[in-house]
């Protein structure tokens, strides 16, 4: 949650959030739900109009 202000703020600068979520793939290394954390990154960050949604749908995955 602490990267909302971050990634919001790089998306309306033009950066696609893909370029931010990379960076963020081995977060929950070795917690139950990672494999479907990096999934959902991968699979949605790149879409054209990926928001910070995409991380919160895919924190859900580790909760």
């Amino acid at each position: 949650m602490a990267m909302q202000d971050y990634i919001e703020q790089q998306i309306r600068s033009g950066q696609r959030l893909h370029n931010i979520t990379r960076h963020m793939l081995g977060l929950f290394h070795g917690v139950d739900g990672a494999r479907a954390w990096r999934r959902h990154l991968s699979e949605n960050a790149s879409k054209p109009g990926a928001g910070f949604e995409v991380v919160l749908d895919a924190l859900a995955f580790t909760f």
